[in-house]
């Protein structure tokens, strides 16, 4: 009898633990995503990096790496300052503006997980209306470093 409590114990404690993971892991991800649609929305005019490095330099830690060097592909964030992932960036900010950003009260609808080659992708699945009509986003994010970084918008 012990030994079926002691199973059924720990069994549950596994359960409770991968979902308090899961659970911490959403609320994160959900506060990066808002996080990160405010720094495309709200672009700070009155800081001079906004003109020195462009308008979105504050999103690039944000966004997960896409481009060539296999070293850093998938495995770190963008740097604002090299010129092709700074236009990954600023593309990555207006597709946010074009998308979550044209409804303040966007709902985020689920959340999943997939394993793919690159890693574990979290991803929210958003809706927002646009110029009145019900749209649905997906946002996947790779986990690096321990920081949610934003790598597709389908």
């Amino acid at each position: 009898m012990k030994t079926i409590r002691l199973f059924l114990f720990i069994l549950l404690s596994c359960f409770f633990i991968k979902s308090y993971a899961t659970s911490n892991d959403s609320i994160k991800l959900a506060q990066t995503l808002s996080e990160l649609s405010s720094i495309c929305q709200n672009v700070d005019f009155s800081d001079p990096k906004s003109f020195e490095l462009g308008y979105f330099y504050k999103a690039a830690p944000f966004i997960v790496y896409r481009g060539d060097d296999e070293n850093r592909k998938w495995k770190s964030a963008c740097v604002y300052e090299n010129p092709s992932e700074k236009e990954q960036v600023d593309a990555t900010c207006e597709r946010i503006n074009q998308t979550i950003n044209q409804d303040s009260t966007y709902k985020i609808l689920e959340y999943t997980t997939e394993t793919e080659s690159e890693g574990t992708w979290h991803v929210l699945i958003v809706e927002y209306k646009r110029k009145g009509i019900i749209k649905n986003s997906a946002f996947a994010f790779l986990k690096i470093n321990g920081k949610f970084l934003l790598g597709d918008i389908d």
